[in-house]
């Protein structure tokens, strides 16, 4: 009791701590609140009225749809380190788990496409489009135009187009950002540090200038995280990890985080990638957020 007591007293006290004008900027649509500006006060309050006290969730593994388009404006001033890493995780969850909404709703037209192809031996001209749609933005080519054509795209399309753990997002924009306090994510809203080349538009790194590049400017969070999903399902730097996501299908086992770190081994260029990602995971218990789901605000 005392401890909780304590805990509750720290955290009342971190957030007095952290002077901002009040400047909660929100609007709900379809079920979703969206905040374009709030102080870490505010978002307490707001992530209080939801009940979305803890970054693992409620008992029954919800979350709120709650979508912040940036960081609060006081997020640098968090002294705690523990309590920043908390906010941080309950700001991504959400976010994480819309991704993989959007991946299982791809998935699902993939897989109709290809029933009906068994079904009807082809595919109706709306039905090829689409299947083409999915092959551009997955960077899948394919030189054939025979009849084979729409089996041979859908049979390697299954691989790319699938849901990604949301421990592996949230943890990987921890350690790309250090918990949000890197410059990228403060200032360009980019929680995997993408990088655009020789061009002027995007935020100019601090140092090696002179190799061309720039970081990606994104409008919000969900951007960034949207744009990384799709580097991961459709870079061939990844498909270690499309062949465990099917393996793991294969033995019908729930797809985790934790099943699939270990095939990420060449996925970044920071030093020991995997063993700080499986710690990260482990730590803050995020292969919790595996098994949750996203609760539209009512």
């Amino acid at each position: 009791m005392k401890k909780r007591l304590f805990s509750i007293l720290a955290t009342s006290f971190i957030l007095f701590s952290l002077s901002a004008k009040a400047e909660l900027v929100s609007h709900e649509f379809n079920g979703i609140l969206y905040v374009d500006e709030t102080t870490v006060a505010e978002l307490e309050q707001l992530f209080e009225k939801y009940n979305y006290r803890y970054f693992r969730g409620k008992l029954d593994n919800a979350f709120p749809a709650i979508f912040l388009k940036k960081l609060p404006s006081d997020y640098a001033n968090i002294e705690s380190q523990k309590y920043r890493n908390e906010v941080f995780i309950r700001i991504l969850t959400p976010l994480a788990l819309k991704i993989n909404e959007e991946l299982s709703n791809e998935r699902h037209t993939l897989l109709r496409l290809e029933r009906s192809l068994e079904r009807n031996k082809t595919l109706t001209p709306e039905e090829n489009e689409k299947l083409e749609e999915l092959a551009l933005k997955y960077d899948y080519f394919l030189r054939s135009q025979d009849e084979t054509r729409a089996a041979n795209l859908i049979e390697h399309l299954k691989r790319r187009i699938n849901v990604i753990p949301p421990s592996i997002l949230v943890a990987v924009a921890a350690m790309e950002t250090n918990w949000g306090f890197s410059r990228v994510a403060q200032e360009a809203n980019s929680l995997y540090k993408e990088k655009v080349w020789y061009t002027n538009e995007g935020l100019e790194p601090l140092e090696n200038k002179e190799d061309g590049y720039r970081f990606k400017i994104f409008d919000s969070l969900i951007d960034s995280m949207r744009s990384y999903a799709l580097t991961f399902n459709s870079n061939i730097s990844y498909q270690n990890v499309w062949d465990t996501r099917i393996e793991a299908a294969a033995r019908q086992e729930k797809l985790i985080g934790e099943s699939i770190a270990y095939s990420l081994a060449h996925a970044s260029n920071l030093p020991n990638f995997v063993g700080i990602l499986d710690y990260t995971t482990a730590f803050y218990d995020l292969f919790s957020i595996d098994i949750g789901h996203l609760q539209r605000i009512k």
